[in-house]
């Protein structure tokens, strides 16, 4: 018997080429059934209309058992699944969005991921795991735009994760993804409520703080508040 367990909404704008959102999650080693499921997608044709688009948007869990392929210094996944049976004490939900070039309209998607807690036997349980520790960064650029978002989540009787190690892994995905020259990124550390699901934001470089930001084209993002 399976029941939700943990849900976790992403959003996503691509102004200019690649961008992404991703949630860590650690808990106690179980028997889990996850799925990430592509909600919403929002683009829009140019005025003057080409007739080729590269806008779009995938949904997509990693766990330990993942298979993966190395690459341009970053370990990406060869296989993208959406629902996953592992048992397993850790798992990521990825949500990637791109609109080709910054020639072409933004991008916008959102996407929920959900772990169920696989029982053979019935258990009744009332109410969702607590968080013990969470991390939220964000990856920008010289000019504040926010190229990747990461939220890292302890849940109670679930392993640490390490602050250190995650900063540089998201910078090693960040010039992965973006084919930029390293030093070009930066990282901010946030609190959850400037990492709000349903808005886009930019950084300001000088404070390291998050600021709102409507980008033209997405003003009718579906998660938007």
């Amino acid at each position: 018997m399976a029941g939700i367990w943990f849900t976790h909404t992403l959003a996503k704008t691509a102004p200019n080429g690649s961008a992404w959102a991703k949630k860590d999650v650690y808990f106690p080693e179980m028997q889990v059934f996850a799925t990430a499921t592509l909600s919403a997608y929002r683009t829009q044709t140019p005025e003057r209309f080409s007739s080729y688009q590269t806008g779009w948007a995938e949904a997509y869990i990693v766990t330990p058992r993942t298979p993966m392929t190395a690459g341009a210094g970053w370990s990406f996944p060869s296989v993208r699944d959406n629902q996953v049976f592992p048992r397993t004490d850790r798992l990521t939900f990825w949500l990637q969005v791109a609109n080709g070039s910054g020639a072409n309209p933004p991008v916008s998607a959102s996407a929920v991921g959900v772990i169920y807690e696989y029982e053979f036997e019935p258990k009744l349980r009332l109410d969702l795991p607590r968080s013990v520790r969470e991390l939220h960064l964000a990856v920008y650029a010289e000019d504040g735009t926010v190229v990747g978002t990461h939220s890292s989540t302890q849940l109670e009787g679930g392993p640490a994760f390490d602050d250190d190690q995650t900063r540089e892994q998201l910078l090693t995905e960040a010039y992965a993804v973006s084919g930029r020259a390293r030093s070009s990124f930066q990282i901010a550390e946030l609190r959850p409520d400037e990492m709000a699901q349903s808005a886009d934001f930019r950084v300001d470089p000088s404070t390291g703080r998050a600021e709102p930001l409507n980008i033209q084209g997405s003003d009718q993002h579906p998660f938007r508040s």
